[in-house]
């Protein structure tokens, strides 16, 4: 089952950024954000729903740790074992960034539909 652009649109943003990390792109220093939201969808519709949210979970769960200053080895290991920080540091937008990928998501759900 495919996830649609405006599925994408409603996840929080670290869901957004994970599935930027699990497409193919390639960190540019001004991005096209129609291109990113490509991306985006590519990347959700590889790892899928289930592993997007769960790598979501573990990422979140990994910031809050790190938040409370309880992360431990074991913690750190773990989330590099899962992650590369520097590919998600770059598949990271700002707010205003994120706001117009999530346009570009809804119209091209727009768009599928139209045609």
């Amino acid at each position: 089952m495919r996830l649609s652009p405006t599925a994408l649109a409603c996840l929080p943003n670290v869901a957004l950024i994970l599935a930027l990390y699990a497409s193919e792109y390639v960190h540019e220093p001004r991005p096209d954000l129609e291109k990113v939201a490509a991306f985006m969808v590519d990347g959700a519709n590889r790892s899928g729903l289930p592993e997007l949210m769960n790598n979501t979970c573990h990422l979140v769960a990994f910031w809050q740790m790190c938040d409370d200053e309880a992360s431990t080895d074991e913690a750190w290991s773990a989330h590099y074992a899962r992650f590369d920080n520097y590919r998600i540091i770059h598949c990271s937008l700002t707010q205003g960034q994120m706001s117009t990928v999530r346009r570009h998501l809804r119209a091209m759900a727009a768009e599928a539909v139209a045609a």
